[in-house]
């Protein structure tokens, strides 16, 4: 009987000491993907010293659609964004388990915005390739990694006005690991996820202002040139973005028959009266301080202006009035930004578009 009773004693404290080595046994590597971890230093080094904005050919931010209406005018419809993925072994973590891996992959959005290679990282000819693709809000590619990485510098336009019917991620997939980012995380994110036992994906993305398309703004009064409100003029200066003079703004306003608040305008020389620029648009009170006469202290102005003898052409967005003044003034300030139209950046290698 003792004998039994010790034999259930030695059992139970083997299953016991058992139990708690397999509780903290280590992670099993098929474990993988992780979340992100924090970025290794030598990691982000790698991150920044791919993403370097002045190293990179950025090409010229895109413009208003084509059927682009100035009565439903936005400074940009886009926010731009430099992201960087490279992806294999990154760290010296030993010998890759099975060889070579694969990282054919694509980096899309599931919208109207726009996803364009502009750099790649490490690609050995013969072995690794862009993929070419139709579609504007996808780039494909073909990547091997031994011992090695690879990657892509993209920039990313995230198209924030035409509606969708779901919001608008980006995905990068590939065989190894799948990743989705809203494009909030996008304004300013590192991150690092370790893939299997060597290799990891590493990220870096900024938002980023691209700026090589001509803009400033312009400063000036609003004249009524009555109580009526909807009939007088404008006058002001029109400026770069570093606040040199460009030209004298002048231009008049009315409300037509049917209700349209309509402007016309142009811009004229600093020294001459010689006109540079024709301005069409659109104006609106928008002050609820009063009724029945609501808006007449407060208001916005907007639409699209030719430069004359050129093919180029923009949009501007401005407000009249001011919040401390009577709404009945006749005489209001008015300030207001513009901004060239650029090409688009999925046209920049037709040399049609140069």
């Amino acid at each position: 009987m003792k004998k039994r009773v010790i034999i259930l004693t030695a059992f139970f404290i083997l299953l016991y000491t058992g139990c708690g080595e397999k509780q903290d046994s280590p992670v099993n590597s098929n474990s993988y993907p992780q979340l992100p971890s924090d970025v290794p230093p030598d990691v982000k080094l790698l991150l920044d010293n791919y993403s370097a904005a002045e190293d990179i050919n950025l090409p010229e931010i895109a413009p208003a659609p084509p059927n682009f209406d100035f009565r439903d005018i936005n400074d940009s419809i886009y926010d731009a964004f430099v992201v960087v993925f490279i992806w294999g072994q990154l760290l010296p973590l030993g010998q890759p388990a099975n060889g070579a891996t694969v990282w054919d992959g694509s980096l899309s959005i599931n919208g109207p915005s726009f996803v364009k290679t502009v750099a790649p990282i490490d690609f050995e000819q013969g072995q690794d390739s862009l993929v070419t693709e139709a579609v504007s809000s996808a780039e494909n590619w073909g990547s091997t990694t031994h011992r090695g990485f690879d990657g892509l510098v993209f920039l990313v336009l995230y198209d924030k006005v035409t509606p969708t019917f779901a919001p608008q991620v980006l995905t990068f997939q590939t065989p190894p690991i799948n990743l989705q980012f809203d494009f909030s995380q996008l304004i300013s994110l590192y991150a690092y996820y370790q893939v299997d036992r060597v290799n990891g994906v590493a990220v870096h993305a900024r938002k980023v202002r691209l700026s090589k398309c001509l803009e400033g703004y312009m400063n000036g009064h609003w004249h009524k040139s009555d109580s009526s409100d909807f009939t007088g003029n404008f006058r002001g200066l029109w400026f770069a973005h570093n606040g040199d003079t460009i030209g004298v703004m002048s231009g008049h306003f009315w409300k037509t028959d049917d209700g349209a608040q309509l402007l016309k305008g142009w811009v004229s020389g600093v020294y001459t009266d010689k006109v540079i620029m024709e301005l069409h648009g659109v104006w609106f009170f928008d002050d609820p301080r009063m009724c029945p006469m609501c808006g007449s202290g407060h208001g916005q102005f907007k639409g699209r202006f030719q430069i004359l003898n050129s093919l180029e052409n923009g949009y501007f967005l401005a407000e009249f009035g001011d919040y401390s003044l009577p709404p009945n003034d006749r005489v209001m300030p008015l300030h207001g930004r513009w901004h060239v139209n650029c090409r688009h950046p999925l046209d920049m290698d037709d040399p049609a578009t140069r």
